[in-house]
């Protein structure tokens, strides 16, 4: 799995949407904000980026992409990480939840529907056709360059998204600490408070919706989440996004 990385101290790793990469991390101004205190990495997830784009389905399990995560720690010799995730990057965060918790010292999960994952539609569960056709219309710069390969690569990923269930799954509670993200905008936002509620999680939420709060975040949104992660560490100075 490659990755970028900067900054030197305790890791936190951030993990990005369908469609994006580890630099869309760069783009929206997270790495610039952690990077002074942590050392950030960024991996380009299975199907994305500069990462391999296979057309195996089981690859694709979230066992499998946790298990890619853990070998980056271990290969930068980190025994634990704080972890963002994002939409699809925050499936790949519960992940860890579910099969490496030893390896995790708190988890922020953004934009995802930790009730119901994918949304229903009149014709059942969403489908790969019909997101593609939805991001080709609302953000043509994330499918304008993708190849055959690369499409192929990112419907493996869609359809392991589409198997979640929380019910089926039972992921929750957690004993890792978890702050929840969403843009007071995005349809996942309902579901997600409900869950924070239920479980008795912390949110934070932005003013966009499910991609402007990730492609522009609210700063308030970006403060609450380094405080969140600063609290975890417990011996930081604090920062604030101006």
């Amino acid at each position: 799995m490659s990755y970028v990385a900067e900054g030197k101290g305790p890791l936190v790793i951030m993990l990005h949407g369908l469609l994006m990469d580890g630099k869309s991390w760069r783009n929206n101004g997270l790495t610039s904000l952690f990077s002074p205190f942590f050392h950030v990495v960024c991996p380009d997830l299975l199907g994305h980026g500069e990462s391999e784009k296979s057309s195996v389905p089981e690859l694709y399990t979230q066992q499998n992409q946790a298990l890619s995560i853990v070998k980056i720690m271990d290969e930068l010799g980190y025994e634990k990480a704080h972890v963002i995730g994002y939409s699809s990057g925050a499936w790949a965060a519960l992940g860890l939840l579910n099969h490496h918790p030893e390896r995790l010292h708190s988890v922020v999960l953004g934009g995802w529907d930790l009730k119901n994952g994918l949304p229903e539609t009149p014709e059942g569960k969403l489908s790969f056709d019909m997101f593609m056709s939805y991001a080709r219309s609302t953000a043509p710069e994330l499918t304008s360059g993708l190849s055959q390969d690369d499409q192929e690569s990112v419907r493996c990923f869609f359809n392991e998204l589409r198997k979640y269930s929380e019910k089926k799954e039972a992921f929750f509670p957690y004993k890792t600490p978890i702050l929840l993200w969403a843009g007071a905008n995005d349809p996942y936002n309902s579901p997600m408070a409900e869950i924070a509620q239920q479980y008795g999680l912390s949110m934070t939420l932005g003013k966009g919706d499910h991609l402007s709060e990730f492609n522009k975040p609210d700063k308030a949104s970006i403060n609450e989440i380094f405080k969140f992660i600063e609290t975890q560490e417990g011996s930081m100075s604090s920062v604030t996004c101006s």
